[in-house]
């Protein structure tokens, strides 16, 4: 067995045993992130914005839940018995794995300085945030999916890479026509400033998903494993 195929088992293990744990594994906490924080951007495009700050809150303790996540499961990889090579691809996995709730966090964080300052914005712009963020969430769906088939079926994994990278294509194409809704509706600067910050918040997010599953393709494509 090779080295690289111990640490995909490994892995595989890893997060196998985390749920019957009952603990969420990393991936799982960043996906409840990015629903919140498309539940969020439903809520301000519905005019509620009592229920978008309660699912804003949900985003913030999500993500710090992943950032916990994050720091248990770097411990675990570095007092492993993986080689170093091996250690460093995981570290860097599980480090743009939680870019994605981190990117989400600031689209949240735009939002709630949105509410916060009254920023007038148009329902249709709140449309196609919230549509951009189901796109997210999708994708992030995907990732978790190609995760749980770590080192048991390589196929379905570079499926769901597939599919992950078409979604990434799909939220591109997405922010530039919100960009362009933005630059083209009647927000003073303020308005435009923070919407923009959101959707470029959600694109970052979407690009995170995307270098994770280019990342998962160098472990079990270009490697032979």
């Amino acid at each position: 067995m090779s080295d690289m195929k111990d640490m995909l088992e490994w892995f595989s293990k890893r997060t196998s045993g985390v749920v019957q744990k009952g603990s969420r594994s990393h991936g799982l906490i960043v996906l409840d992130t990015v629903v919140e924080l498309e539940k969020a951007l439903k809520a301000m495009s519905d005019g509620d914005k009592q229920t978008a700050l309660k699912c804003l809150d949900r985003v913030i303790l999500n993500e710090r839940e992943a950032d916990r996540i994050e720091d248990s499961l770097c411990r675990e990889i570095v007092e492993g018995s993986l080689k170093s090579q091996e250690r460093e691809d995981l570290l860097h996995l599980i480090k743009k794995t939680d870019k994605i709730s981190d990117k989400a966090n600031e689209a949240g964080l735009y939002t709630q300085l949105i509410i916060e300052t009254e920023t007038e914005v148009p329902k249709y712009l709140w449309d196609a945030a919230k549509q951009t963020a189901s796109e997210l969430v999708l994708s992030v769906r995907l990732l978790v999916m190609a995760f749980e088939n770590m080192g048991k079926n390589k196929e379905e994994v570079k499926r769901h890479i597939g599919s992950i990278n078409d979604q990434e294509r799909l939220v591109d194409q997405m922010d530039y026509a919100n960009f362009r809704r933005i630059l083209l509706s009647d927000m003073d600067h303020k308005g435009i400033l923070l919407m923009r910050g959101l959707t470029e918040s959600l694109e970052k997010a979407a690009d995170a998903c995307n270098s994770c599953a280019e990342t998962l393709a160098v472990l079990i494509i270009a490697r032979g494993t």
